[in-house]
């Protein structure tokens, strides 16, 4: 047997150089290589499929759609879950009522299994947690002395469900109040008016920006900045170019785009990066322009892709696959996915892992109308599924619902 293996070994190293001599190497290793990836691929393939037979997998899927009546029009606002009950809260239109009460702004239901699936029970609201005599007291008031208060949010935060109300013209003047809820739900107890500090959003990005400054200019016929000494920016000659060569002779580059200033000297630009994994993500702002240019550079592929997305939110995906934002992901790999119905102005909330670990939810939210957006990724197949959107802009009496679980 040895002495077999030690016969093909020889035969495949005669191949080699028999190829090297005629000058088809390259074309025999790499075949050599597709085919070994091809059989890695099918092993891990199998591989996957015996761990599902026996663990089962999770996805997210529609359970059902249920349908809620309000007495008056208006406009939803946010939906959540506190123990059995759903939370709903929306707005009522402004002159609609001379004085608005806790009914005018909430509504609870329970959800319940029927022949054709689920569907929802209005709740009596005047025995609930919502009926507090210290909070009845707080919502009376901040309607008294704010007439344009309007509920901006509902959420479950450290054990504490938090319902935020705008009282001025910005978003950031708010009135949240806050509820301390028991692990498993049904114990809610009213705390104050001043939980501004527990509703606050993490922040956009899980990465630290760096600044270019002037000690990182590279001077010379077409001067540039150094970033990382991988990359090397102009916006200089009436365009902005990317470099991957530390050459200032011309201004050629892999990258290019116009810029509206064609006079701009290279400082007159903000430029900014982030190194995350084999990525460098850079941000440019050229002379006299309003809107902040976004790219992802790939140092495996050196390629660079325009995503101006990643300017409103963007965080790394587990297990340095890559980075997920609102509307798409970037792998590591270089494979590069956006979905066209990506509502701008989303930021992240924060991510949910599923009990096996194989998917992770990613909740993006724009605050001003209060889109919420969900995004699942799943790690072994390094997919991120058509996220969901609610609600839809919209307004009325009856409002439609989906019932999102995890299928185990």
């Amino acid at each position: 047997m040895e002495q077999q293996n030690s016969t093909t070994a020889t035969a495949d190293m005669d191949i080699v150089d028999n190829a090297v001599a005629e000058g088809g190497a390259y074309e025999i290793i790499r075949k050599r290589l597709l085919d070994q990836g091809e059989t890695l691929g099918k092993s891990v393939q199998q591989l996957n499929n015996a761990r599902l037979e026996e663990f089962g997998s999770s996805d997210m899927s529609v359970l059902s759609r249920v349908r809620i009546r309000t007495e008056n029009n208006c406009i939803a606002r946010d939906i959540v879950q506190v123990g059995e009950h759903l939370l709903f809260g929306y707005n009522v239109f402004i002159g609609l009522k001379k004085e608005t009460k806790i009914e005018d702004v909430f509504a609870l239901f329970s959800v319940v299994e029927t022949d054709k699936g689920h569907d929802i029970v209005e709740v009596a609201m005047d025995s609930s947690f919502l009926f507090q005599a210290s909070f009845v007291s707080d919502f009376d008031e901040l309607y008294r002395y704010y007439k344009h208060t309007r509920l901006v949010q509902l959420t479950i935060k450290n054990g504490k469900l938090l319902a935020a109300f705008q009282i001025g013209e910005r978003l950031e003047d708010l009135r949240v109040f806050r509820w301390a809820v028991s692990p498993d739900g049904k114990d809610v107890q009213y705390i104050d008016n001043r939980g501004e500090r527990d509703i606050a959003l993490p922040p956009m990005y899980d990465f630290e920006w760096s600044k270019v400054t002037r000690e990182d200019t590279v001077n010379g016929r077409h001067p540039h900045a150094n970033i990382l000494d991988t990359l090397f920016v102009e916006t200089v000659g009436g365009d902005l170019t990317i470099k991957i060569e530390n050459n200032t002779e011309n201004g050629f580059g892999i990258y290019s785009e116009q810029v509206e200033d064609k006079t701009q000297s290279l400082d007159d630009a903000e430029i900014g990066y982030a190194a995350v994994g084999s990525l460098i993500l850079l941000k440019v702002l050229p002379y006299r322009e309003t809107t902040w240019r976004y790219f992802i550079y790939n140092t495996l592929s050196e390629t660079v892709l325009r995503v101006d997305a990643i300017g409103s939110s963007c965080v790394q995906l587990p297990e340095d696959h890559g980075l997920i934002f609102p509307g798409g992901y970037y792998l590591q790999t270089g494979e590069y996915k956006a979905f066209d119905d990506a509502v701008s102005g989303l930021r992240f909330k924060r991510a949910l892992r599923s009990p096996n670990g194989e998917d992770v939810l990613y909740v993006f939210y724009e605050p001003e109308q209060g889109l919420v957006g969900l995004f699942a990724y799943n790690l072994i197949q390094k997919k991120l599924a058509k996220p969901y959107l609610w609600p839809r802009l919209c307004h009325g009496r009856r409002w439609t619902f989906s019932h999102f679980y995890c299928r185990e």
